[in-house]
């Protein structure tokens, strides 16, 4: 029960409906007295031949009664008890839910979403059951119990009450060594959960790679031996669970027989008469339901105090990146300011990705960033938009102040960025790209739409900016999800456009298009664009490029600059390559057309 304990500050919020529920428990326990009591009655009246058909009429009207308002009261505690718990768990799932948006990158490195979706599923439904049903039995068994053993000593007889409840102690301590071994069993269990849960969603996300390289039969022996793991580990949890019931049922049995042994010897002697040992052994069978409630509490409060540990976990951890105390709104002027000393992931374990990056990118500016895979490009990006703190001797202005003054959300506002692998959600197109700005109209995101050159694509679908997109897009090429990314970037109208080799499944054509558009956006709205590719063409108009190397820069300037300064370093030759692939082609259809 230690789970109420943690969860103290949050059932408090929810206290009026769990008092109501327990006074109904309370009521619904003392009216449940009068049922044996009267058939007692009604037991010695026959021995005694005293009973008559209206006294028996009486006996049999009042049990009717009792059991409608018994009836009564169980809706009404029931609807209110369980409420609270779905309500509670409902603010807990949000509560996670909105952790999760708060965590660094880190943590997603650490974790697979997977699991994540286990605690917020799995985890949180057996905490429901704890904070439910859970609080339910254990209040019923404590009230109920306490009362029926009230009436049993006061009304029928102690004696015969003490001799009854000797097994009891025994029974605790049993149902007790099993939830210490419940509790490590379902933690077991959880964990093979999730593993499973991650193993299912990987396969189905990436079924068409499955299909592709003929994996389904590997796929599905390697689903088969996770499931197996999780039907072992929830057997080996059942079978803990299900010593429970035989073994209260064992120790009730024994109990019944005390009682009539206690019983016949106590009529014997004249202290006790048929009809209350009657009704004393309706009572020990009232007390059967809480102790058998008693018993599978445990095993719900330690199946819920093992996933709380679990969600607690996640609770715990911190973002990295937060704002400072004095953080202030980012400034008009998004002028950039990048000087890195080092930087280098935590669990990288292989020194620093980025080392001496100096660079100024004025509000404005079409700044090209390029270099060999691995060289750490869009890495740089990702502490732009902050997604890591630099160590204390690098820093990032925007404006003259340092990004660490400056609030995350205020700083994000001013930056759309558009990933090579972007992020598509269920969902319209319209939906997809007006993301960022959810009451856009429709004209506004045509207009970006046809800035990201996807407009006419979009309008040959028979539903147009109402298809409907499966998950991540899948229903889309790549080259249409990157401008649908894309446009999702410049409806957002952040002044600094951060584009990570988003042309990468474009043609030339639409590149070229793409790209005239942004550089009229840039000279009309003074929009700064920092590009991450490795097509040399792309920033042949870029005002200044970074050539990096193993999170080096090797080489910068604009383009006609690094063709003239050094005719054998990186970026001449690779462009040199690159133009000779593309201009090969149209060469070829020129020698023909001219044959």
């Amino acid at each position: 029960m230690k789970i109420l304990w943690k969860l103290r500050f949050i059932l408090k919020d929810f206290w009026r409906q769990y008092l109501l529920a327990f006074v109904c428990l309370q009521i619904v326990s003392a009216l449940n007295l009068l049922p044996p009591w009267l058939i007692g009655k009604v037991v010695d009246g026959i021995k005694n031949n005293t009973l008559t058909h209206q006294t028996l009429a009486h006996y049999v009207a009042g049990i009717l009664v009792v059991s409608v308002a018994v009836y009564g009261f169980r809706y009404l505690w029931r609807s209110w008890l369980y409420g609270a718990a779905i309500e509670l768990i409902r603010k807990q799932r949000s509560r996670l839910f909105a952790h999760f948006t708060q965590l660094s990158p880190e943590f997603y490195q650490r974790h697979t979403a997977g699991d994540l979706m286990a605690h917020a599923t799995n985890d949180l439904n057996a905490v429901e059951e704890s904070v439910g049903v859970g609080i339910m039995t254990l209040i019923d068994s404590m009230i109920a119990g306490f009362t029926v053993l009230l009436a049993m000593i006061f009304l029928v007889s102690g004696q015969l009450t003490l001799l009854a409840m000797l097994p009891f102690p025994v029974l605790v301590w049993v149902t007790s060594r099993y939830g210490v071994a419940l509790h490590s069993r379902f933690e077991r269990a959880q964990a093979a959960f999730s593993s499973l849960n991650e193993e299912t969603r990987e396969s189905i996300a990436g079924v068409r790679a499955v299909k592709a390289h003929q994996l389904t039969e590997r796929q599905l022996q390697r689903f088969e031996q996770l499931s197996y793991e999780a039907v072992e580990a929830n057997t080996r949890v059942a079978r803990v669970d299900a010593l429970f019931g035989p073994s209260i049922n064992l120790f009730f049995g024994l109990s019944f027989v005390l009682t009539l042994l206690g019983g016949a010897w106590l009529i014997s002697r004249g202290q006790l008469t048929v009809g209350l040992l009657t009704s004393f052994t309706l009572y020990l069978g009232q007390m059967l339901g809480p102790m058998l409630q008693f018993g599978w509490q445990f095993s719900v409060f330690r199946r819920g105090s093992a996933s709380w540990g679990r969600v607690e976990t996640l609770l715990a951890r911190k973002p990295q990146v937060v704002d400072a105390r004095d953080a202030q709104h980012a400034p008009n002027d998004t002028g950039l300011s990048i000087n890195i000393q080092s930087f280098a992931y935590g669990n990288a374990g292989q020194g620093s990705v980025l080392q001496n990056i100096c660079a100024d990118i004025p509000s404005g500016t079409f700044m090209g960033i390029t270099g060999r895979t691995g060289s750490g490009k869009s890495t740089l990006l990702r502490l732009i938009l902050r997604e890591f703190d630099l160590p204390a001797a690098s820093t990032i202005e925007m404006g003259g102040i340092s990004i660490r003054q400056l609030t995350i959300n205020s700083l994000r506002k001013k930056l759309a960025w558009v990933p090579q692998e972007p992020m598509l959600f269920s969902g319209t197109i319209a939906d997809n790209i007006r993301f960022a700005v959810p009451e856009a109209p429709l004209e506004t995101v045509i207009k970006a739409a046809k800035m990201a050159a996807i407009d006419a694509e979009i309008s040959v679908f028979k539903e147009g900016y109402s298809t409907m997109l499966g998950e991540n897009g899948i229903n889309l090429s790549g080259g249409q999800k990157q401008r649908i990314a894309l446009a999702r970037a410049l409806l957002s109208d952040a002044p600094v456009l951060l584009l990570d080799d988003s042309f990468s499944a474009l043609d030339m054509k639409t590149e070229a298009h793409i790209l005239k558009n942004l550089m009229t956006l840039r000279q009309q709205q003074n929009k700064t664009i920092i590009l991450v590719t490795q097509r040399l063409p792309e920033l042949i108009s870029a005002d200044h490029i970074l050539v990096l190397d193993r999170g080096r820069i090797i080489e910068q300037g604009n383009h006609e600059q690094l063709l003239l300064q050094n005719q054998s370093g990186w970026y001449a030759r690779i462009f040199r390559q690159q133009a000779k692939v593309l201009l090969q082609p149209l060469a070829t259809e020129s020698a023909g057309t001219s044959l």
